[in-house]
């Protein structure tokens, strides 16, 4: 679907603005010789249209790094978050109020930490996930086709994004690893009917339904940009299908119970429900038949002033039970994050902008190496809390400051 000032405007809805779409030609810069410290290459200088091992030191050097070969309106749609930016930041900061408590003469050594986990039916190697994002054009024109081989390579499970800029279709082929759908309802149940059965044909194992991207969501500095629409940008879920009537923009926002039920009615697939921050409202969600419940502000992107995701997740957890699975993102960063989300009771967590960055600077290369470092960090972590397992993890090694006298 070619892409317009209209478009724009409605697609901030979503908050992923297409605007920035312009940015696609300029991509292919170098990394210049001032970051030639922060990432090191197995073989020659940074392309990002080529796939690249990285040797990453922290994400955020991979951040510092990335933008070097990214426009200013790319790093801006992704790099920030909505209106005073608060709940982007908060995301970071509100970690460090969970310090860990480690075991000690525990027994642990680095050769028996098991990071496996099942999730909804698949046994996978590591409890990390690649959260869906749109509009990956900013960072390279395969973007989508780059990310999901590159969950592939890592061994994660990919969440593709309903704002993709490549065809689900597209994506699907691009690994055979597991895979969900986002589904972004369409204000036609006819459009969304037939998103939902591509998907399934397609191969995609679950449906996620993103609760919290009903308004406006982008940030001041992304908005701030004026760049030229590129000529044939498209988004990749318009239904051609459907008599070619699958606007894209034409969202239906007011989501209820109903709508996970016609899902899995639709679909026989597994739901999640993502952008869950009340306990009460993930009781709903697995009422209404969902199958797993995603604590997200969306990154921060949505809407600044709700508190951090990982402020959440301890009661979101605490009101699932064990009924479905939890699974957080928003922030996550380092290994011991991942500690920290998973002994406040995720079962596994998604990666966002961090993947994005990648992609920038070493394609499927790049994509795999942000996964690898945070398993590498994790592993590191758990030996270091005396934690040989997740479930170990899930018995508490969190020091909570609510409960500090």
């Amino acid at each position: 679907m070619p892409l317009s000032r209209r478009n724009f405007i409605q697609n901030a809805v979503l908050g992923i603005s297409a605007a920035g779409l312009s940015a696609a030609p300029a991509l292919a810069k170098n990394i210049s010789s001032s970051t030639a410290h922060i990432i090191s290459k197995t073989s020659g200088h940074a392309d990002t249209s080529t796939n690249k091992s990285l040797h990453i030191i922290s994400l955020d050097r991979l951040e510092t790094s990335a933008k070097d070969v990214m426009t200013e309106a790319a790093y801006a749609y992704i790099a920030h978050g909505a209106g005073d930016e608060w709940t982007y930041h908060e995301n970071r900061r509100a970690f460090s109020d969970y310090p860990l408590l480690p075991h000690r003469l525990s027994g642990v050594a680095a050769h028996s930490i098991d990071i496996r986990t099942d999730l909804l039916g698949h046994h996978l190697e590591h409890p990390l996930l690649i959260a869906p994002m749109g509009a990956h054009m900013f960072v390279h024109p395969e973007g989508e086709v780059i990310a999901a081989a590159g969950a592939e390579k890592a061994g994660a499970l990919y969440e593709s994004s309903g704002a993709s800029n490549r065809s689900l279709e597209d994506i699907a082929k691009a690994s055979k690893g597991p895979k969900w759908f986002q589904l972004y309802f369409n204000a036609d149940a006819g459009v969304t009917r037939s998103l939902l059965e591509r998907a399934k044909a397609a191969g995609y194992s679950a449906i996620i339904i993103t609760a919290d991207a009903l308004g406006p969501g982008t940030s001041d500095a992304f908005l701030s940009m004026s760049s030229p629409f590129p000529a044939g940008a498209t988004f990749g879920n318009h239904d051609p299908r459907y008599g070619g009537k699958g606007d894209f923009f034409n969202q239906k926002v007011e989501l209820t119970p109903a709508d996970i039920e016609f899902v899995k009615k639709i679909t026989g697939l597994p739901v999640i429900v993502k952008g869950i921050l009340r306990g009460e409202d993930a009781v709903v969600a697995i009422d209404a038949g969902a199958d797993a419940i995603q604590v997200s502000n969306h990154g921060g992107r949505q809407i600044d002033g709700v508190p951090s995701a990982i402020s959440q997740l301890q009661e979101v957890a605490a009101r699932v039970g064990h009924k479905v699975p939890v699974i957080f993102d928003s922030g996550i960063r380092r290994g011991i994050d991942v500690v920290r989300a998973i002994s406040l009771g995720a079962t596994a967590v998604a990666v966002g902008r961090p993947v994005l960055y990648g992609i920038a600077a070493g394609g499927v290369g790049g994509v795999a190496g942000v996964i690898e470092h945070l398993k590498t960090e994790l592993r590191t972590a758990m030996l270091l809390s005396g934690a040989r397992t997740l479930k170990d993890l899930a018995q508490g090694f969190i020091r909570n400051k609510e409960t500090e006298h």
